[in-house]
C-alpha cells in the first residue's frame, strides 16, 4: 500500500499522462498535480520531463517508480502471507476468461470453491481472447482461462483443455447429419460470427484467406450468446468450440460438426498466469480447483 501521491505518481508514470492518470482513479486531474508538485517539492528534483507531449520519467523519476514498485510488491507478499496465517479466511482473486468456459465451467467450480473458502471474494471479467491476455500482462487478473494461445506467449500454462473449432448449425440445418466437413466445403454460406475481439474470429479469417473461401457474414456480434441465438432460429452458420454450445447441444436445439482443417481441430483452452507475479495463496487455491477441473474434462495438463 502507497502514500497517496506515490500512488498518484505511479500512475501517471504507467500511463504517461495526467489525464489518463485522473480517469483510471476516477479523481480530478488538479488533484493529481497538486500531489505529484508536493512530492517534487518534498524530495526537491523533478520526477517528469514535462517538454514533449507525454510525460516521460527524469532519472530521478526512474528510482521513485522503482521504489514505488518494490513497495507495492513487498505489501501483496505482506498480504499473502496473512492470508495462509488466517488459513484462507479472506482473500479476493481477480480472474478473466473468455465467454466460451463461463456456462459450463465457471460456473461450476466457482460455486464448488465458493462452498469451500466462502470468505474469498472471486472477481470474473468475461472478456474476448484478446482482452484477456491484455488484463492478465498488465496486472489486471490473477489468473486467466485464455482461447487458442498462440505457441509463442509470455505466460505460464497451468492446464490445457483441447477445444477443436466446430461448425455450428441448428437441429433441422442441413448440415447437421454430417459426421465432419471441411471448411471448403462452406463457401459462400451466410455466418454469424463474433467479432475481432475474439480469437476465434482471427482463427476462421485466417483459414477463409488460406483457403479462399469467401463466406457472407450475415450478423456480427461480441457475443457468442448471440451468435448462438440466431443460429439456433436459422439457416445461419456460426464456428465455437464444442464446449461452448453444450447446454444447447444437450437439449437438441443446436449441432456441433466438426471441422476437418489442422489449425481449427487443434485449438485448445489454456490456464494461464503471469510467470514475473506470484499467484497468492488464495489464487493457488483457485488454479487448484480449475487445473483438476480441466483435467477431469480431458485436459492434458501441463508441469505448472
Amino acid at each position: 500500500m502507497l502514500p497517496l501521491a506515490l500512488t498518484y505518481f505511479r500512475e501517471v508514470a504507467l500511463s504517461g499522462s495526467i489525464r489518463r492518470a485522473a480517469e483510471h482513479l476516477s479523481i480530478a486531474p488538479s488533484a493529481i498535480s497538486r500531489q505529484i508538485g508536493n512530492l517534487e517539492t518534498a524530495l526537491q528534483t523533478a520526477l517528469f520531463d514535462r517538454r514533449a507531449r507525454r510525460l516521460t520519467l527524469t532519472a530521478a523519476g526512474e528510482l521513485v517508480l522503482a521504489y514505488s514498485e518494490r513497495t507495492s510488491a513487498d505489501f501483496e507478499m505482506m498480504r499473502e502471507s496473512l492470508q495462509q496465517i488466517t488459513g484462507l479466511q479472506a482473500g479476493q482473486v481477480k480472474v478473466g476468461s473468455v465467454e466460451g468456459m463461463v456456462t459450463y465451467f465457471l460456473s461450476r467450480y466457482l460455486a464448488s470453491f465458493n462452498k469451500r473458502y466462502p470468505g474469498i471474494n472471486v472477481a470474473v471479467s468475461v472478456v474476448g481472447s484478446r482482452a484477456v491476455l491484455e488484463l492478465l500482462r498488465d496486472g489486471e487478473l490473477d489468473l486467466a482461462l485464455a482461447f487458442g494461445l498462440p505457441a509463442r506467449n509470455p505466460f505460464r500454462v497451468h492446464a490445457r483443455l483441447d477445444q477443436p473449432l466446430c461448425l455450428i448449425v441448428a437441429v433441422g440445418h442441413p448440415l447437421a447429419s454430417r459426421r465432419s466437413i471441411s471448411f471448403k466445403a462452406l463457401a459462400d454460406q451466410r455466418v454469424a460470427l463474433p467479432d475481432h475481439t475474439f480469437q476465434i474470429r482471427s482463427l476462421i479469417d485466417g483459414i477463409a484467406l488460406k483457403t479462399k473461401t469467401p463466406l457472407h457474414l450475415t450478423i456480427e456480434t461480441n457475443t457468442l450468446e448471440m451468435a448462438k441465438g440466431v443460429v439456433r432460429n436459422s439457416e445461419l452458420l456460426t464456428f465455437l468450440p464444442r464446449y461452448a454450445a453444450l447446454r444447447e447441444i444437450a437439449n437438441g436445439e443446436l449441432c456441433a460438426v466438426p471441422l476437418q482443417e489442422r489449425d481449427l481441430a487443434q485449438t485448445s483452452i489454456s490456464l494461464i498466469t503471469m510467470p514475473s507475479r506470484q499467484p497468492s495463496p488464495a489464487a493457488r487455491k483457485l488454479l487448484e480447483t480449475f487445473k483438476a477441473g480441466m483435467t477431469r474434462y480431458g485436459a492434458t495438463a501441463e508441469r505448472g
